[in-house]
């Protein structure tokens, strides 16, 4: 992508575009809240005005940025209001949980999958219905006040994303000032809309447990689908520093090794891994491919013409497995859900997937308080970025180019 040199002062003292990234992970997004929670304590972002001027979502992390979308002007307020959301959540208030529901969503798959070729038939279905999560967020989330923030100058844009489940295309659906640039490539488009509540359930639409979303006659899925470079965005919306928000610890788990055999992974540890990859290996990808492209660029000197600029990127991820958490609280998730959980896999088989799912108080503000724990041990270099340009080479403050 070729960079954008220009550089607006909006919300951050003339440094330039600092921009929220926002990722998914289902019920793993209550731990960005943490992290924008830690930020608000360190008292980052002025009284009245949000350290980011361009906010991107995918999946939970639409929801969030959403949300701060609508109180750009009042950032420790849109915080505390994410704070209360999600640290009051229930899953009944995401999908719904009683018996007949579940049991009516269970029967019709094993109708379809056991008859579905002699039928000639399959209706479109998911594991969960979102309903609730409809309601909640069009009585939480004050849309209207996004198009006030983006003309009083408080932000310049806010982008979701979302995947065409016909076509395949990532679509990123941006509201913002009246010049800001589109862009398009190969299976991704960008569209200027007002942002409301069914782009949010499109983008947070989970593959297989939530179901697609309709939008001008276009059905959505998860926008992590698509969604293979969630820092583009940011970058192409003139941002000169990002702050990216991962919602898995970054060490990864070492791999076994010896003679012990383990049996077949079952269902659930299949689906554990694929949602892994769908939700959570891009943003991680992406950030790292940032730093490896900017020590290039960087050791080049910015030779004239040079199309690249270097954006420096702040990485906060999860010092703890959230999987570990999710197995301490599985007993949180509603019995019918379990019950339906333990087809695809034991309990432990199915740790990863009730990592996502676990939408529940106790478990979400666990995330919370950890989020904004991580952010106060990082307290002095965080600091730093926001009071300054930074430096690249320190092993999470990462320097991007527009790639």
């Amino acid at each position: 992508m070729a960079s954008r040199n220009e550089r607006s002062g909006v919300g951050n003292s003339g440094r330039g575009d600092v921009a929220l990234v926002l990722s998914g992970g289902g019920a793993r997004g209550a731990y960005q809240v943490g992290v924008l929670k830690g930020l608000a304590e360190l008292g980052i972002g002025a009284p009245g005005k949000s350290p980011f001027s361009i906010l991107v979502g995918s999946s939970a992390g639409s929801i969030n940025a959403a949300m701060l979308a609508a109180h750009a002007d009042r950032f420790e307020d849109g915080v505390a209001q994410l704070a209360r959301l999600w640290g009051n959540i229930q899953a009944k208030q995401v999908f719904r949980t009683d018996v007949a529901s579940l049991g009516g969503i269970g029967l019709k798959w094993v109708r379809d999958l056991t008859f579905g070729g002699a039928l000639g038939h399959v209706a479109p279905k998911a594991l969960l219905d979102t309903a609730p999560l409809r309601k909640l967020l069009a009585k939480a989330i004050p849309f209207g006040d996004i198009a006030g923030n983006v003309e009083r100058g408080g932000l310049k844009a806010v982008a979701i994303s979302a995947t065409n489940l016909y076509t395949t295309n990532g679509v990123v659906f941006v509201q913002g000032a009246r010049n800001l640039p589109t862009w398009s490539r190969i299976r991704r488009q960008v569209e200027r809309t007002e942002i409301g509540v069914e782009h949010l359930m499109a983008s947070s639409a989970i593959p297989v447990f939530f179901p697609s979303v309709e939008i001008g006659g276009r059905h959505f899925g998860d926008g992590c689908i698509r969604n293979t470079s969630p820092l583009e965005p940011a970058i192409q919306l003139g941002a000169q520093r990002i702050v990216a928000v991962g919602v898995r610890e970054s060490s990864p788990r070492p791999e076994s090794v010896g003679p012990t055999r383990l049996p077949p992974p079952t269902i659930a540890q299949i689906a554990g891994v694929l949602l892994d990859a769908v939700m959570l290996d891009s943003i991680e990808v992406d950030v790292d491919h940032a730093l490896r492209v900017n020590q290039s660029v960087a050791a080049h000197g910015g030779a004239a013409g040079d199309p690249f600029h270097l954006v420096d990127v702040l990485w906060l991820s999860p010092t703890r497995s959230f999987g570990e958490l999710a197995a301490e609280m599985a007993d949180h998730v509603p019995g019918i859900v379990r019950y339906l959980l333990r087809g695809l896999g034991g309990d432990e088989a199915t740790t990863e997937l009730v990592s996502y799912l676990l939408f529940d108080a106790a478990f979400c503000s666990r995330l919370i308080e950890l989020g904004a724990d991580d952010v106060k041990r990082r307290a002095g270099e965080v600091r730093a970025f926001f009071a300054s340009e930074g430096d690249a080479g320190s092993t999470d403050r990462r320097r991007s180019r527009a790639a």
